[in-house]
């Protein structure tokens, strides 16, 4: 039996019922498997930019449900039949950015966990026609962040951009835990420059600062 990880059941969990469902970069097939096994979705698509890594998740799928996926070797979403949700998870966003403005479609609902810049897939989504549902830091032993979309318009601020909404509105114990620990870091790194960058740091602490309250 596959046991999910924290992070992926926490994906799973917005993950909401559809009919076709894309799981793009599957890595083992954890969630699709997941997916078709609870009943939330009737047919799923699982792509990966490599045959031997999309090969894990084919062999896990067809365990017990041969009839009910594709796998596609394709690079993001190109070539992939339109679908109500997609899931792409455990890229950098800047990957998951240009795999959505190279997609053949736009999924009316979205599902991304990106490793690293975040506001790259806030900026890409927001100008793609999306509105912003759900955007907070969790944490499974690392930090990840997790922006959850649908289609409509939405305004986000300069802060929101940087951050995630939910993370200044609400600050969830693991924001306030990143932050603090990016501010401990600048700390301990100001002995070691000089008074401009030592002005500079401190702006930045104090911005942090400001958000934690």
């Amino acid at each position: 039996m596959t046991k999910l990880s924290l992070r992926l059941k926490t994906i799973l969990g917005y993950l909401e019922p559809c009919d076709s469902f894309a799981d793009v970069g599957c890595d083992h097939g954890y969630v699709a498997n997941a997916m078709l096994k609870s009943g939330k979705c009737k047919f799923c698509y699982i792509t990966d930019i490599s045959a031997e890594c999309l090969k894990k998740a084919e062999d896990l799928l067809s365990e017990n449900f041969s009839g009910n996926f594709k796998s596609i070797v394709t690079d993001g979403l190109k070539g992939v039949p339109k679908v109500e949700q997609v899931l792409i998870a455990g890229m950098g966003g800047e990957i998951i950015s240009e795999i959505l403005k190279n997609a053949d479609f736009l999924a009316n609902r979205l599902v991304l966990q990106p490793m690293k810049n975040p506001e790259k897939v806030r900026e890409t989504v927001l100008k793609s026609g999306y509105r912003i549902l759900k955007d907070y830091t969790f944490k499974d032993g690392k930090f990840y962040d997790l922006i959850v979309c649908e289609k409509g318009e939405d305004f986000y601020t300069v802060d929101e951009l940087v951050y995630g909404r939910d993370n200044l509105r609400q600050k969830p114990d693991a924001f306030k835990e990143l932050i603090a620990k990016r501010i401990s870091v600048l700390q301990s790194a100001t002995p070691s420059m000089n008074e401009q960058e030592r002005l500079k740091i401190k702006e930045i602490i104090n911005k942090l600062t400001e958000i934690l309250k």
